[in-house]
């Protein structure tokens, strides 16, 4: 699906918005009514998602802009990302979850990076980032049916994220296919 083209979400049982760069289709992201008002609504039905740097501040309320003008975004969590002018906690990290989430229990781990010209005044906290430098902060929006924070995750190190989503997304069709039943 197309969050800057289509007018709803399809049909599915899992939501995964990837990293990109949502500063450079503000115009379209932010015009597209129908398809933020399908996410928000879908995912107070429970859907679950997983969103990753770009897609994490999608989800966000808002999103500033360089000439410092304020855009709406998908609202699905309150706070606002702005661009920077600079890389913001760019590199590898460690993450342990501080609580149980859509991906893991807490303290399990798994390795990712940040790559981005903006940061958030709600970055989450529901993991700890930890740079091999030993640099930490927290981050990450998790809860039993959302991952969203600025982190790429390297699901090859530790696959039972993966499987975690995969097993969200069935328990999810399941649900839903008994309620239409």
């Amino acid at each position: 699906f197309s969050p800057l083209r289509d007018r709803t979400l399809p049909e599915c049982d899992g939501l995964y918005i990837g990293g990109g760069d949502p500063e450079n289709h503000l115009s379209s992201l932010t015009r597209n009514l129908s398809m933020k008002d399908s996410i928000r609504r879908r995912m107070k039905q429970g859907l679950p998602c997983m969103a990753e740097c770009g897609g994490f501040m999608y989800l966000l309320s808002e999103f500033q802009d360089s000439s410092g003008v304020i855009h709406e975004m998908a609202g699905v969590l309150e706070g606002r990302s702005t661009m920077t002018g600079g890389l913001s906690r760019f590199g590898y990290v460690t993450l342990t979850a501080l609580e149980n989430n859509l991906l893991c229990r807490k303290g399990e781990r798994i390795n990712g990076h940040e790559f981005h010209y903006s940061d958030s005044d709600q970055p989450g906290s529901s993991f700890q980032a930890v740079k091999p430098s030993g640099k930490a902060w927290t981050c990450i929006h998790g809860k039993e049916t959302l991952f969203a924070g600025y982190p790429h995750l390297h699901l090859w190190g530790n696959p039972s994220f993966g499987e975690a989503f995969v097993n969200a997304c069935q328990v999810y069709k399941n649900g839903r296919n008994r309620h239409e039943a």
